[in-house]
């Protein structure tokens, strides 16, 4: 088999980093390196590590601090609650909705240690 150019990998990379921002676990992205681009799995998590490595320097470069990443995960899980509703999945917003609640510190088990929001 021929060795993928500095292009390609940077083009695999690029789009297991999508796969990633767009929700996929670690094992459906090396497994899809694995079926779409014939490499073998641990192939596959090498250029998932790199792919992991561009989301860090993407984060670093615009200096993202922890409230603006805790509003995007808030948002996220609105989302993720909403569409739950939306398809009928009960579960889906059940989980959306105690992550929220653990991330903002909303329930009673919670009242003695309030969490500093994105409101803020």
């Amino acid at each position: 088999m021929t060795r993928a150019t500095t292009q390609a990998m940077a083009t695999r990379v690029d789009e297991l980093a999508q796969m990633v921002l767009s929700g996929s676990s670690n094992s459906t992205c090396a497994a899809y390196a694995s079926q779409q681009w014939g490499l073998s799995r641990r192939q596959g998590y090498r250029l998932l590590k790199k792919a992991w490595m561009q989301i860090r320097n993407d984060v670093h470069e615009v200096a993202v601090d922890r409230q603006e990443i805790l509003c995007w995960c808030i948002h996220q899980l609105q989302a993720a609650a909403a569409d739950g509703i939306k398809r009928g999945q009960g579960s889906v917003t059940v989980g959306a909705v105690r992550q929220l609640d653990v991330l903002l510190g909303l329930g009673a088990k919670s009242a003695g240690t309030p969490r500093q929001g994105c409101w803020r």
